[in-house]
């Protein structure tokens, strides 16, 4: 057997040690695909014909393109080109035309190794393209192949890949990747760091056009371990545990965002036993991350941080062996691998041996240039008098005196906020702490209105989601105020570019709803810190939308609550209509001073004006109108919104009992604002029920329903829906009892918004109505425990319906980022060409 790699090797070329394995390794497999196996023969005889077609097309030493799949004709082709004398330069398919366009005029290739499903494409970017499998004929003699791809001198200094950046602070560059540093890294990923070796399978699933992905490969053909290739992008991550068992895959490489994604697809309880190290990379890993990784890991398996770049290659590894305990927080890179070292570059200029600075990495086995790029390549690159190179990071770190790097984020990444510096990456890593979140990032944003910078945090949270200001409240109990995002979106997902790095450049703008006024009295002055303290927000204008500025039910009540009893009025006076109607500390102190009353507090105008027919959204049991506002602000310009809560929720009123009562209630105040339709009713839970029955009162009346939306609705039907009361006796007891006190004179607060809750519970198992014929939107939360029950509608529609289904449970629906989603759907409902005759929905 061929003896293992060694850092000798990196005084040498690739061909001569690719070719010693692959002969060593003759009949058994190095790479595989799911449909075609490639053995050291295979490979010889392939990268063999890829050499003569090269040379046949007169490349000349130039640098030459491929363009395949994640497959081992890609890995062929890499060491066909690298045997002719070219520097290769792969190209990832799924990169748009105009990028890859780019790359191939940058490193001046006008060759291309493709194959037929993409010499389309490959004929787009340069003169020649090339398929050597094309009638291909079988077999060959693997030790003449060997031969010939010995054939082309190399020296070690020559370049044999060229690898583009990802771009994230520019234009991309070509890195010039040399024999040397290829050989060194490929040591450094396997044997140097004691990661794996010949008979390891590793799993291969990086896109070879990256430096992670093309490193993978050569690793592997020089180690002897076996790369079995799975392609992400192609195939669906949940496939990812069953499909390494099946090939037996015991070392793993994957960015953190596919790990999450393997983790997820795991059953309770279900481990990934076979494994004995994962290695992650690409960015921050998190303390609570890491512990789901070892959960779901075998006990023999090492976990590896690692940190490296397209101009280093791997830089740095953290082991955490299985008896370690796991770090906290954002987990360090680790120590420098063998032939390396670390400085931080201060803002004096002066690099350290520990402190903090931008991360400068110095090595014998560094690349020395950007490809044709002499002046850039000055700006980072430098060479030292002991023959070392350093080059200079756009990574901001902490050098610890024992020599382990912990990153703090990126020197482009950080802001000043009303002048202080803050690393955003300080700022991620409390949000990660938090078991519910599963991604997040803070960024600088200028405010559109006054250009000052403020900090935003991206977070995308799972099961319940928090308010905006709960969020900030954590964030200010362990940070520094200067620390605080003054703006927090909730999203389904962060954008990431082709390599599956995070995009910042695809972070959307939000927008200032801070206001910029400043209050006039002494009585808007008290009211716009009320709103500052329910909002957690340092100021605010007295022009600032409570609800644009991040506030939600939980934070309305919170400042209900404080109004109310700051200011000394009566506990019925001020309710969340008040507030929906009066959103600004102005429109609010105004209201109060005039003693402005509403007429009716189950109505409520949640949009005003437009020349459409309104919609109508019925809230769910125990909620509040106010619940439709994030829907009401999304919905098409020119619909006006109204909201309807139950009678007695908000003011002192007996509830109605029964869903046919709450419909007629419903339908008198929505004929009060339009007397005749066509009339659009959207309901939510509970109010979709009511909905449906205002729908079938309003048609029974002689007048057009257009369209009836049931947002994540029960259908009618009891045996599907959970039960009235607790179970036992003594839950039955108590759920009486607070049946029996819905709507008495209680104090504001959660108590009564239960009470109506439990009631409405109650009331919809008493509920049955005949098909329904109108046209129906079905829209579905399909994360909910309960999706499959809420899906059961066929047989309650007996006209033209549709169904959507949105990530998320049931309460997410009407709440960011889901409802933009919600909104969507509603949007294209409501066009007047919307075709009446969807596909329904199948019940399951």
């Amino acid at each position: 057997m061929v003896a293992p790699i060694s850092e000798g090797h990196a005084a040498g070329t690739l061909l001569p040690r690719i070719v010693e394995v692959a002969l060593d390794a003759a009949d058994r497999v190095l790479a595989a695909d799911g449909e075609r196996r490639l053995s050291g023969t295979d490979l010889l005889l392939r990268a063999a014909r890829v050499r003569a077609a090269v040379l046949g097309a007169g490349s000349a030493g130039r640098p030459v393109a491929v363009l395949r799949g994640h497959d081992v004709g890609a890995v062929a082709a890499v060491v066909g080109v690298v045997a002719a004398g070219s520097p290769v330069v792969v190209l990832d398919p799924t990169t748009p035309a105009a990028r890859l366009r780019h790359y191939v005029e940058s490193a001046g290739a006008s060759i291309c190794v493709s194959d037929a499903a993409r010499a389309g494409t490959a004929a787009e970017l340069v003169a020649t393209v090339l398929d050597p499998d094309a009638g291909r004929h079988a077999g060959g003699d693997h030790r003449e192949a060997a031969r010939e791809l010995l054939a082309t001198a190399a020296r070690p200094e020559d370049t044999a890949v060229i690898v583009y950046t990802s771009g994230s602070t520019g234009a991309p560059k070509g890195v010039a990747c040399d024999h040397r540093s290829i050989l060194h890294d490929a040591w450094v990923n396997s044997v140097g760091t004691g990661c794996y070796g010949a008979g390891n399978v590793v799993a291969h699933l990086l896109p070879m056009g990256f430096s992670a992905g093309i490193g993978v490969t050569l690793a592997c053909l020089l180690s002897g371990a076996r790369q079995e290739l799975f392609d992400p992008r192609r195939r669906s991550v949940a496939e990812l545990p069953g499909w390494m068992r099946e090939v037996g895959v015991d070392v793993l490489h994957a960015s953190p965002a596919i790990l999450r994604g393997a983790m997820a697809a795991l059953a309770p309880g279900e481990r990934m036993d076979g494994l004995v190290s994962v290695t992650m990379a690409g960015e921050t890993v998190h303390g609570a991350e890491l512990r789901t990784v070892r959960a779901a890991v075998g006990p023999r398996c090492v976990l590896r941080n690692r940190y490296g770049s397209t101009e280093t290659w791997l830089m740095a590894e953290l082991r955490i062996d299985p008896q370690d305990p796991s770090p906290e927080g954002a987990t360090p890179v680790g120590h420098a691998v063998p032939g390396a070292r670390f400085e931080v570059l201060g803002e004096d200029g002066e690099r350290r041996a520990h402190g903090t600075g931008r991360v400068v990495v110095t090595s014998p086995w560094l690349t020395c240039s950007y490809w044709g790029a002499p002046e850039r390549t000055a700006e980072v690159f430098s060479e030292n008098p002991d023959g070392t190179r350093s080059f200079l990071t756009s990574d901001v770190g902490v050098l610890g005196e024992d020599g382990c790097l912990r990153l703090l984020g990126r020197s482009d990444h950080s802001v000043k906020v009303r002048g202080l510096l803050v690393e955003p990456g300080e700022v991620e890593a409390l949000l990660f702490a938090q078991p519910q979140v599963r991604e997040a990032v803070v960024v600088g944003q200028p405010s559109p209105r006054t250009g000052r910078v403020r900090l935003v945090a991206f977070v995308v949270w799972s099961g319940d989601r928090p308010s905006a200001s709960a969020v900030r409240a954590l964030v200010r109990e362990n940070l520094p105020a200067h620390m605080v995002p003054e703006h927090v979106e909730f999203l389904h997902a962060l954008p990431r570019t082709e390599r599956g790095k995070l995009d910042r450049s695809q972070l959307p703008a939000v927008p200032d709803a801070t206001g910029s006024e400043e209050p006039v009295n002494d009585f808007e002055n008290v009211l716009t810190r009320m709103f500052e303290r329910a909002l957690d927000v340092p100021h605010l204008g007295v022009d600032a939308d409570f609800f644009r500025a991040g506030g939600d039910s939980l934070a309305a009540e919170a400042l209900i609550a404080t109004v109310t009893a700051e200011l000394g009025l009566d506990a019925d006076r001020l309710s969340t209509a008040d507030l929906v109607a009066c959103p600004t500390p102005r429109e609010l102190a105004a209201a109060l001073q005039q003693d402005r009353r509403r007429t009716s507090t189950t109505l409520v105008a949640l949009r005003r004006g437009g020349g459409a027919a309104p919609l109508f959204c019925v809230a769910g049991a125990g909620g509040t109108a106010l619940s439709f506002r994030a829907l009401a602000d999304r919905v098409p310009p020119g619909v006006p919104v109204w909201g309807l809560q139950a009678n007695g929720l908000e003011n002192r009123a007996r509830p109605d009992w029964s869903v046919r009562a709450l419909a007629r209630r419903n339908v008198r105040s929505v004929r009060s604002v339009q007397p005749h339709g066509p009339y659009r009713i959207a309901g939510f839970s509970l109010g979709g029920l009511v909905a449906l029955e205002m729908a079938q009162q309003l048609r029974a009346a002689g007048e057009e329903v257009e369209l009836l939306a049931l947002l994540d609705s029960y259908p009618p039907d009891p045996s599907v829906m959970p039960p009235a009361l607790s179970p036992g006796p003594l839950g039955l007891l108590r759920g009486a009892v607070a049946l029996g006190t819905t709507g008495l004179d209680l104090p504001r607060g959660r108590d009564r918004y239960e009470r109506y809750y439990r009631q409405g519970i109650f009331l919809q198992r008493w509920y049955r109505t005949t098909p329904y014929p109108g046209r129906t939107l079905v829209v579905l939360a399909e994360d909910d425990p309960d999706a499959v029950a809420r899906r059961g509608w066929a047989a309650h529609l007996s006209g033209p319906w549709s169904s959507v289904g949105v990530p998320g449970e049931h309460l997410s629906v009407l709440r960011e980022p889901t409802v933009a989603l919600v909104a969507r759907a509603l949007g294209e409902a409501l066009e007047p060409a919307a075709a009446p005759a969807a596909e329904p929905l199948r019940a399951s």
